[in-house]
């Protein structure tokens, strides 16, 4: 019996470090398609995407505000501090004109090792780009220019080195269709030698068409970046 439930676990086991990943979701989550009121952090993370550059001494994530995501900060703040439909309602149209209202706007964080040149949120550059190699430049909010860096200390290699870290939003008033596939362009005040200067991440994902009442992934019908897959 013991033998039978030991081969058992090992099966259950061996299942589960093969089984196949769950699908990509960015389409459902940029559109609300197929969403059944996610939390906000769901939202972020199946939005966030991270890169690194400077030869790994700048770390960034980012990822663009939206209605499914504006939707679900509503719905969180409401039953976290018990808001009526007014406050509800207030809030939203707070969120949707900050983030929504005629511009795009992306949520973008870093970490910043050993140089202060590219420190501060306004030592970096932000455009989006869309699926023509259309760059939109990004200008960051006024209240998150405002904003120190958190400043630490990191032991590499038996050094002990600055570190800083921030976050804020940037927006454009252009709005280039984001369930088409996009990207974004990042450029720091200062990359050393011999790294490239500037880092683009992008976002590619199956097309969802709804069939039949249900949200299906369309065969073959997956959004790329070919003219720029040097990225």
């Amino acid at each position: 019996m013991n033998f039978l439930l030991f081969v058992s676990i090992l099966l259950l086991n061996s299942c589960a470090l093969f089984s196949p990943n769950s699908k990509d979701k960015t389409y459902s989550y940029l559109t609300g398609v197929g969403l059944n009121n996610p939390m906000p952090e769901q939202v972020k993370k199946a939005l966030t995407r991270a890169s690194s550059m400077s030869g790994g001494n700048y770390q960034f994530k980012a990822y663009p505000y939206t209605y499914t995501l504006v939707d679900s900060m509503v719905r969180e703040a409401a039953a976290q501090r018990g808001l009526n439909e007014k406050q509800q309602m207030d809030l939203r149209n707070r969120l949707e004109k900050k983030y929504l209202a005629d511009r795009t706007c992306f949520h973008f964080s870093y970490e910043v090792l050993r140089f202060a040149e590219s420190s501060r949120l306004q030592d970096w550059k932000l455009s989006i780009v869309d699926v023509s190699e259309q760059e939109f430049p990004a200008q960051w909010l006024e209240e998150d220019q405002l904003k120190k860096p958190v400043r630490t200390k990191k032991i590499v290699a038996g050094d002990k080195l600055d570190k800083w870290l921030s976050d804020g939003a940037a927006c454009t008033e252009a709005s280039p269709k984001l369930s088409s596939g996009f990207g974004i362009k990042v450029t720091p005040k200062f990359v050393q030698f011999p790294f490239d200067k500037t880092a683009k991440v992008y976002w590619e994902f199956p097309e969802i068409k709804m069939i039949d009442g249900q949200a299906q992934e369309v065969e073959g019908k997956k959004k790329n970046f070919r003219t720029y897959r040097g990225w």
